[in-house]
């Protein structure tokens, strides 16, 4: 094969492999939308915004755009409960903030709404696998409580 073809064969491949990737996140981003409309858009509703003094919101929060997904997997497999800072300001509630969906939701669905949070409403983050909440699911297994704000800062997301 001439240096010409070979080039021509390693873009081609190169372009088939980064379009199959996007197919893939592109179901996971569907996937998740219908999570996300079935399981949190009553508290954080249909655009991302949360309810002001009642549920935070996931457009724009440091939360959702933090390098590392695995405070917000702990969140959705046990819950979250009490204060917490969005972007610097306190957001008080007088409810728990979050039940847990661990035990209703796989790890995939876990993985796909996730990606959807991230890259939705503004946000910018990058997907969730179903081996990362696999992952942290294990670590936690013991775990029964909902999760606090000051829990979740132990956790890195850098």
């Amino acid at each position: 094969m001439s240096l010409s073809k070979t080039t021509l064969f390693i873009t081609a491949l190169a372009l088939f492999s980064l379009n199959s990737g996007l197919h893939a996140q592109d179901a996971a981003m569907a996937r998740g939308q219908t999570v996300y409309m079935q399981v949190c858009f009553a508290c954080h509703q249909p655009t991302g915004l949360g309810l002001p003094g009642m549920f935070p919101p996931l457009a724009g929060s440091d939360w959702t755009a933090a390098k590392k997904p695995d405070r917000m997997i702990r969140m959705v497999l046990h819950g979250f409960t009490g204060p917490v800072t969005i972007n610097g300001k306190p957001f008080a509630t007088p409810a728990p903030l979050m039940p847990p969906q661990g035990a209703v939701l796989s790890d995939t669905q876990i993985a796909d709404v996730l990606t959807y949070v991230r890259d939705a409403f503004g946000n910018k983050a990058s997907a969730v696998t179903p081996d990362e909440v696999k992952a942290v699911r294990e670590t936690e297994k013991s775990r029964a409580a909902m999760w606090t704000e000051a829990e979740l800062q132990r956790i890195p997301v850098e």
